[in-house]
């Protein structure tokens, strides 16, 4: 291959790589139901929690780099899917760092994996310092979920903080009891 014909395939991959990244960092869920990722700061996501105020909601915190998390994110799908017609709302909020520290987009891989996992509802990665959101959050890393009662009020926060352990068990539970009816 000529150099000019490599010079003109690795314009055409870094055109691509860029429309990649830029064309999935500022969407929610798509209007056809497909899974999109917007980029937000952290007041931004307070803002989009406090706007689901009279529904339950479920936080996802996680990163592509977070084995746990990842394994642990298909039952936040399932959760969607089984309690988003009664009032839940799910968030997932990726924490992974840009690929590039000069260009605020998240990893492709974390779309690729929401897109796998069919993450069809909000989806954020937020654009900040890890310590922002360890000192916001209230917590050492991730996996970490945190669910709002219809009122917006926290009403719990699972981590694995300091030999603290979870799974969505326990975070199906506290759903189902929040979007029970009142008796």
């Amino acid at each position: 291959m000529t150099t000019s014909a490599r010079i003109a395939v690795g314009i055409i991959a870094m055109v691509f790589t860029g429309w990649l990244v830029f064309s999935s960092a500022d969407a929610g869920t798509s209007p056809d139901g497909g899974v999109e990722l917007k980029t937000i700061k952290y007041p931004d996501l307070v803002k989009a929690v406090r706007d689901q105020r009279g529904k339950v909601i479920v936080v996802d915190l996680w990163g592509d780099f977070c084995r746990p998390c990842k394994q642990a994110f298909p039952h936040l799908v399932e959760l969607h899917q089984q309690y988003a017609a009664k009032g839940l709302v799910c968030m997932s909020v990726a924490l992974d760092e840009p690929v590039d520290p000069n260009v605020p987009a998240p990893p492709p891989a974390v779309l690729q994996f929401l897109t796998q996992k069919k993450a069809t509802f909000a989806n954020y990665w937020l654009n900040e310092d890890g310590k922002l959101w360890t000192d916001r959050f209230g917590i050492e890393g991730v996996p970490a979920v945190f669910v709002f009662d219809r009122q917006g009020r926290r009403a719990a926060k699972f981590t694995h903080d300091k030999g603290q352990y979870f799974d969505y068990t326990d975070v199906r539970k506290l759903v189902e009891k929040l979007l029970a009816p009142p008796s």
